[in-house]
C-alpha cells in the first residue's frame, strides 16, 4: 500500500512540474515565441539578472529541503 501511494505521489508530482513548466513557458513568451521579457531584462547584462536568477534558485532549494524534512518528520510518525 505505501509503495503504490509512494508512486501515486510521484506520479502527481511529475504531472505537476510539467504542467507548471508548459505554463511558465506560454507566459514568458510571445506568440511568434521570442522571448517575452521586460526591455530593462533585454537590455541589462548587469549584475541584477545574476542576483534575481541566484534568488530564485535559492528559494526554490529552500523549498525542497522543507519538503524533505517534511519528508522525514512524516516517515518517523509512521
Amino acid at each position: 500500500m505505501a509503495a503504490a501511494q509512494r508512486i501515486g505521489l510521484g506520479l502527481i508530482g511529475a504531472g505537476t512540474t510539467m504542467l507548471v513548466r508548459r505554463l511558465t513557458r506560454r507566459t514568458m513568451h510571445e506568440e511568434t515565441g521570442e522571448p517575452k521579457l521586460p526591455d530593462m531584462v533585454r537590455r541589462s547584462t548587469s549584475v541584477w539578472l545574476l542576483l534575481l536568477l541566484s534568488g530564485a534558485a535559492g528559494a526554490l532549494l529552500a523549498l525542497g529541503d522543507v519538503l524533505q524534512e517534511q519528508r522525514k518528520q512524516v516517515a518517523q510518525r509512521a
